[in-house]
């Protein structure tokens, strides 16, 4: 059982980047580092059709987002 959890917890993450790297590319996204939240909606509302592809770009986006509260940071930096 733990095994099984182990390997789900390592699988889903690296499956859900290659996606989100995979749907940017596809649809030519903006750097999310250097947007806030308000524009990579705008983008995502503007330029993507397919619902489920929208809304998966655009958590993807918002999680690197410039003014996400959620997002790391250190001594000014971010990760």
């Amino acid at each position: 059982m733990n095994k099984i959890c182990l390997v789900f917890f390592l699988v889903v993450p690296f499956s859900l980047m290659a996606n989100c790297s995979a749907l940017e590319e596809k649809y030519s996204a903006p750097k999310a580092e250097k947007r806030t939240i308000a524009q990579l909606k705008r983008w995502v509302g503007r330029k993507v059709d397919d619902n489920n592809d929208a809304e998966a770009l655009l958590q993807c986006l918002i999680a690197r987002a410039a003014d996400n509260p959620n997002k790391r940071q250190v001594a000014g930096g971010s990760f």
